[in-house]
C-alpha cells in the first residue's frame, strides 16, 4: 500500500519537474484525477488544481509565463511552488515517468477502497463490484496488441499513404514521399528555398490541410508571394494592388485570392516560434486528417536545449522527427547553409555545383532524421536545378532542371 508521505513526495517531485520542464507534461500518463490533495499543518497542497493549471498554460502556448501566472494565482501558495522547485531531484522526463506508477497505484488503491465500502454498505451488487474492480485494475496498464492478418492487409492495401500532388511530377517520382516523412529543403540565403516551399504549399493545399510556420518574413510578403504564384502576377504589381485601375488585371488578382481562400486549406503562422509552440499547435490538429506542416526555417526555432548550436540542431532534428511519427502529419522543413559555405553568389563566369547534405548549417542530426532532402541551386546565372541529396527511392544524385521566375515566385520543371 502506498503511504501518504510517499505519495506526497512523489507528487511534489512531479510538480517541481513540470515547473521547470512544462513542455514535458504531454508525455505523462496521469491527469489531475490521479492526484491527491493534502492539507499539512494548516497549509494546502492542492495538487489537482495546480496540475490542471500547468496543463492549461501549456495548452495556451504560454509556457514562458508559467511561474508568473502561478504566482499571481490566489489559490496557489508561493511556498508550495518554492518547495516543489527546490526539492525536485529529477532532470529527465524518463525518471519522472518511472515514478508515475506510484501515483497511478495510489489512485487505484483509493478507488478500490471506495468500491469495497459501497459493497459493504449494500450500494453495489457483487457482479457490479467485480466488474468495477477489473476496470480499476486495468488503469495504467498498456495492453499489448498483436499484429493481425487484417492489420497487415489494411496497411498494404492503403493507397493514401503516398503524398501526392506536389505539382512537380519528376520530383515527386524521385522523392517517393510517404505520410509521416520529414523532408528538408536547403539552400543559401536568397537561394530560393522559400519559393520552392511556397510552390509546394500552393499545390499540396489543394489536397491536404497545410500549416506554414513562417519565422523569417512579414505576413504581407508571404501573402503576396502566394497570390503571385497562384495568379502569375508580378510581386511589384501586387504591392500596388489598391491603386490598380485595370479591371482585367484586378479581376485576375481577385480570382487568384478567391482560389486560395475557397479551394486551398492554408494556415499561415507568422513570427518567432519556439519548439514548444510548434508542438502545441500540432497537438491540436485533427488526428483523423493528414496535415502537411512547413517550417521556415529550422535555424530560427527557439526553446531547444543544448550547450552548443550543434547540440541544439541535433536535438531539434530528433524532436521534429518524433512529431512526424507521433502525429498524422508530414513535415517539410527548410534549412540554411552557412554563409561561409554558400558558394553561390554573382557567379556569371563559373558553374556552381549542388551542395551536399554535409553543407547544412550546424546540421547535427538533420540529415539522419530526414527521409528526403533537396537543394535548390543554379549552375549558371538563371539556370536553376533541384538536386536530390536524399530520397527514400532511387532518386539520390538526380538533378531536375527547373524554371524559376522570380518576379512571380513560380517554379516549374523544365
Amino acid at each position: 500500500m502506498i503511504k501518504d508521505n510517499e505519495l506526497f513526495e512523489v507528487q511534489l517531485n512531479v510538480i517541481g519537474f513540470l515547473l521547470k520542464n512544462i513542455e514535458d507534461i504531454d508525455k505523462l500518463s496521469i491527469t489531475k484525477d490521479y492526484l491527491k490533495d493534502f492539507s499539512i499543518q494548516g497549509k494546502k497542497y492542492n495538487f489537482k488544481y495546480i496540475f490542471e493549471r500547468i496543463k492549461q498554460i501549456h495548452k495556451d502556448n504560454r509556457d514562458k509565463e508559467l511561474l508568473t501566472i502561478l504566482l499571481s494565482d490566489k489559490q496557489i501558495e508561493q511556498e508550495f511552488l518554492t518547495k516543489a522547485i527546490e526539492g525536485n531531484p529529477y532532470e529527465e522526463i524518463a525518471s519522472v515517468q518511472s515514478i508515475e506508477n506510484v501515483i497511478i497505484q495510489a489512485h487505484k488503491e483509493e478507488l478500490l477502497r471506495t468500491e469495497y465500502k459501497k459493497l459493504e454498505d449494500g450500494l453495489l451488487s457483487i457482479e457490479d463490484y467485480s466488474k468495477n474492480i477489473n476496470q480499476i485494475n486495468e488503469l495504467g496498464i498498456v495492453k499489448q496488441a498483436y499484429i493481425t492478418e487484417n492489420d497487415l492487409k489494411e496497411c498494404l492495401s492503403n493507397e493514401n499513404i503516398a503524398i501526392k500532388g506536389l505539382g512537380f511530377p519528376i520530383l515527386e517520382s524521385y522523392l517517393n514521399m510517404k505520410q509521416k516523412d520529414l523532408m528538408l529543403i536547403y539552400a543559401g540565403t536568397g537561394g530560393g528555398k522559400t519559393a520552392l516551399a511556397l510552390n509546394l504549399l500552393s499545390n499540396l493545399s489543394k489536397h491536404y490541410p497545410c500549416i506554414y510556420f513562417n519565422m523569417e518574413m512579414a505576413e504581407q510578403t508571404m501573402y503576396e508571394r502566394l497570390v503571385s504564384i497562384q495568379g502569375a502576377v508580378p510581386m511589384e504589381t501586387l504591392e500596388r494592388y489598391k491603386y490598380i485601375t485595370d479591371k482585367e488585371l484586378k479581376n485576375k488578382i481577385d480570382e487568384a485570392m478567391k482560389e486560395i481562400g475557397d479551394k486551398k486549406r492554408i494556415t499561415m503562422l507568422t513570427g518567432g516560434k519556439s519548439i514548444q509552440a510548434i508542438q502545441a499547435t500540432i497537438n491540436k490538429l485533427d488526428p483523423k486528417e493528414h496535415t502537411i506542416v512547413f517550417i521556415d526555417h529550422v535555424g530560427l526555432i527557439t526553446g531547444v536545449r543544448g550547450s552548443s548550436q550543434y547540440e541544439k540542431i541535433t536535438e531539434l532534428a530528433k524532436t521534429l522527427r518524433n512529431m512526424t511519427m507521433a502525429h498524422n502529419i508530414t513535415m517539410i522543413a527548410l534549412s540554411q547553409v552557412s554563409r561561409s559555405q554558400n558558394q553561390q553568389g554573382n557567379t556569371r563566369n563559373r558553374e556552381n555545383e549542388p551542395l551536399p547534405l554535409s553543407r547544412l548549417k550546424d546540421s547535427g542530426e538533420l540529415e539522419n532524421s530526414a527521409r528526403q532532402a533537396v537543394n535548390i541551386y543554379f549552375k549558371t546565372e538563371g539556370n536553376y536545378f533541384v538536386y536530390i541529396a536524399k530520397s527514400s527511392s532511387d532518386g539520390v544524385g538526380k538533378e531536375i532542371p527547373i524554371t524559376f521566375t522570380k518576379n512571380t515566385m513560380t517554379i516549374r520543371e523544365r
